[in-house]
């Protein structure tokens, strides 16, 4: 693990003036000032990030910046090739956020998917959260997307919390530098409470997994043990040695005992270090930040901004009550900008969503005349040839297919670093019955590559891999599934990999598969149609 070198060539340098009082109340500094009246819509764009903003080109600066200094940090820390970008939605304020996801307790969100990383959070939490940032929802999600994107290890759930807990308050110096290890203030109620779990509590969560009065251990205690098993200078090396005992295939507990050793007597240093004055932090020095400076910005045009709050509900996502009525309100304010290829690739995503397929088809033509090069609008008139396949017969199904799948090609041409256009183009395969050629064997490989966070893609990749006898690199896929903080009780990834270490062979887990309902994962099957998501 790669942060282990890195903490250990700056020194684990402590800031110990960094506040260690946990109470709520107290607010962190470094979050962006609320939107001012005069600014427009925004697209500020980075190596890494699309943002898309109503806010002053001065404050979008400052906010894609530190965002391309944040992942520079974090890719450097845990070796994670830059290929990837994550496109960030900024609403007014977390009204807007509630309306998107349906939910009062959610100040931001992230979605990985191969269609592409976005994230959602408010311009300013106002006073709704004591304690908390917008910038600092931003970065616990974004640190899952790194997290999720080192293919050498998986993290138990409560590390990925405790981990993303960790880097959300990082600091930027005036000198270049940033600290990592800062306190996270709105969880001090929860960290100071008299009924906290216990380390062994913790690191079975994910064999029990917590109640949802409970799950906010995750993010404390997890955050707690992070915090002093990588920056206090005390255990050195375990945790990194526990990460590679569970990649192995160690019970969390038998892992846990071995590295750590008397688990009662690991609790007591953790209550000594949650009652110290301050906490120590790490220094990253800007010499070891890798950090593109170039954002470029872009006012958007009439349509682009008439488009935008229907693009933000659209892009977090919809379903099979919501996609129509979303799609007809964008129409009564976009149908006028015809001749904007932004606003016709998202009618045509809306559209496409909502089963308008003759629709979406045109308007991802009217985009294409546009703009030649649009990738997604390829992708539209791909999927709508696919879906007209899926539902004819005959010579004329092949024909949809092959039209299907010279637009998924076209758009790999387009833009070779897109998980989606290899996805599609191998779903293409599978849906219509006909023999996986290699190319898109390959290309879902890739895929996986380019998306690690996108685990619908990562279990059609282990399903291929399973039927190709290539059962270990298939429970590497799997392993962060059976881990995620966030998942059913009934997990059926822990099933499979259980299948695994078993030592069944490919028959047996063909039949896991099949007995665990996982084989179905592909757009363009009945019985995907209508999860299609995006």
């Amino acid at each position: 693990m790669t942060i282990r070198g890195l903490l250990a060539r700056v020194g684990a340098r402590g800031r110990n003036g960094v506040p260690g009082a946990l109470a709520l109340g107290t607010a962190l500094a470094g979050g962006l000032a609320a939107t001012p009246a005069h600014a427009e819509w925004l697209e500020g764009k980075s190596p890494h990030f699309i943002v898309y903003a109503n806010m002053s080109e001065g404050e979008m600066k400052v906010r894609v910046a530190r965002l391309e200094k944040f992942d520079a940090a974090l890719r450097g820390i845990f070796k994670v090739p830059g290929e990837d970008s994550t496109t960030i939605y900024v609403t007014r304020g977390t009204d807007e956020i509630r309306k998107l996801t349906g939910q009062q307790d959610v100040a931001g969100f992230y979605k990985g998917n191969a269609q592409g990383a976005v994230g959602f959070i408010p311009d300013t939490l106002g006073n709704d959260v004591i304690g908390l940032t917008a910038e600092q929802v931003m970065f616990h999600e974004y640190s899952h997307h790194i997290l999720l994107s080192n293919e050498s290890a998986a993290y138990p759930g409560w590390m990925s919390e405790g981990l993303a807990e960790l880097f959300s308050t990082m600091k930027f110096e005036n000198d270049g530098s940033v600290v990592i290890g800062r306190p996270v203030l709105n969880r001090g109620s929860a960290m100071m409470g008299l009924n906290h779990w216990s380390a062994r509590r913790l690191l079975l969560s994910d064999t029990n997994p917590p109640s949802d009065d409970e799950r906010i251990e995750l993010y404390s205690r997890g955050w707690l043990l992070c915090h002093y098993l990588l920056i206090s200078g005390n255990r050195q090396g375990q945790i990194f040695a526990y990460i590679a005992a569970i990649n192995k295939g160690t019970p969390p507990l038998e892992a846990a005992q071995a590295v750590f050793g008397d688990l009662g007597k690991l609790d007591s240093e953790l209550e000594t270090y949650l009652h110290r004055s301050s906490f120590p932090g790490t220094v990253i020095p800007a010499d070891r930040i890798k950090a593109s400076t170039q954002v470029t910005l872009h006012k958007l045009t009439e349509g682009e901004a008439a488009i935008m709050p229907y693009r933000i509900a659209s892009a977090s996502g919809v379903d099979s009550t919501t996609a129509g009525p979303l799609a007809q309100k964008a129409h009564a304010v976009a149908d006028r900008f015809t001749g904007d290829a932004f606003t016709q690739r998202a009618l045509a995503e809306m559209d496409y969503d909502a089963g308008a397929y003759d629709l979406a088809d045109a308007e991802a033509e009217r985009a294409l005349a546009i703009d030649p090069a649009n990738v997604m609008a390829m992708v539209y008139r791909g999927r709508v040839a696919a879906v007209r396949a899926v539902r004819t017969t005959g010579p004329d199904a092949e024909m949809r297919w092959k039209e299907a799948r010279g637009w998924f090609l076209k758009a790999n041409r387009a833009d070779p670093n897109h998980a989606l256009p290899f996805v599609l183009f191998y779903d293409s395969f599978v849906a219509a019955g006909d023999p996986v050629p290699d190319g898109a064997r390959v290309g879902l490989r890739r895929a996986a590559v380019l998306a690690p966070a996108d685990w619908s893609l990562r279990i059609r990749l282990a399903v291929m891999l399973i039927g190709e006898g290539d059962i270990p690199l298939a429970r590497s896929l799997l392993v962060p599934m059976t881990t995620d903080a966030h998942a059913s009780d009934r997990n059926p990834y822990i099933k499979l990999v259980q299948a695994i270490d078993s030592g069944a062979d490919k028959t047996a887990l063909a039949a896991k598969v099949k007995e665990l309902k996982l084989g179905g994962m592909n757009e363009f099957t009945p019985l995907r149609e209508k999860g299609k998501g995006g």
